[in-house]
């Protein structure tokens, strides 16, 4: 039997939380192929592939650089998953990143020209952003990140103020 396989490097997942403020920061893209939605304008967490040589933290830092303008101060590791097991060669790997919400300026577009990205951000509190898991987000990585959030905020913000 013949299977058609897509190979794709690894990619990272960041969802951006301010503890102090207690804030998420989430970034808004164009995605061409989201054809069957109201618009293919996806909220999202920040996320890219893993590049030859480079760590998760790397990759979680670059990308929250770019992406959304602002420096990670530690990252925690939340999960793992395949996002398509059926055809797929890829593993998503997820990560909570700890930035100040003070820095970030939301009237700015980011993203790499290069790239043709244009990133708009989205900064709320973290009650707002759960909520919008029921209706307003619609792709895979950003759902699961939001409800390993939602589930496990308290443990979350524990470690980090021990690590302080």
């Amino acid at each position: 039997m013949n299977r058609e396989l897509m190979v794709r490097n690894d990619a990272v997942c960041v969802l951006l939380f301010d503890p102090v403020a207690d804030k998420i920061l989430l970034i808004e893209q164009f995605r061409p192929a989201v054809l069957n939605s109201d618009s293919p304008w996806l909220l999202e967490l920040v996320a890219g592939m893993v590049e030859e040589g480079e760590s998760d933290e790397d990759v979680a830092r670059r990308e929250s650089l770019e992406e959304a303008g602002v420096t990670v101060k530690r990252l925690a590791y939340m999960f793992k998953f395949v996002p398509s097991p059926g055809g797929l060669v890829e593993y998503l790997r997820m990560y909570a990143g700890e930035f100040d919400s003070r820095s970030v300026d939301t009237s700015q577009v980011h993203g790499v020209d290069n790239e043709h990205e244009d990133i708009k951000l989205h900064l709320m509190s973290a009650d707002d952003a759960i909520d919008l898991l029921k209706h307003d987000v619609e792709n895979a990585s950003t759902i699961m990140g939001l409800q390993w959030f939602a589930l496990n905020k308290s443990q979350l913000v524990s470690q980090w103020r021990a690590e302080s």
